[in-house]
């Protein structure tokens, strides 16, 4: 017989893999948002740094903006990663 959907078995009766497009899925994205958050966080404290090492090279004004960046970018993560976990939780105990 000649398979005519994707999700139908093949010759040897199995599911063929489904491939994903690379930089799709919920884990690709979740690992971009952390590492811009990352990214973030990195810059902030290299900004503390080379304040503290050379105050004139630097404007307080971006230290303080990328430090208020870094931490606002931290608590919108930590606070969608607790819902997300909510979320599974209660998915569970439904069943």
């Amino acid at each position: 017989m000649k398979r005519t959907m994707p999700q139908h078995l093949d010759e040897n009766g199995v599911v063929p893999a489904k491939a994903e497009a690379p930089g799709s899925g919920f884990g690709y994205l979740l690992k971009q948002s952390l590492s811009g958050v990352n990214d973030l966080q990195q810059e902030s404290t290299a900004l503390n740094q080379q304040m503290l090492i050379n105050p004139d090279s630097v404007d307080a004004h971006d230290v303080t903006i990328a430090m208020a960046e870094a931490s606002t970018s931290l608590s919108m993560a930590r606070t969608i990663l607790d819902r997300v976990l909510r979320a599974y939780r209660e998915i569970i105990n439904v069943r």
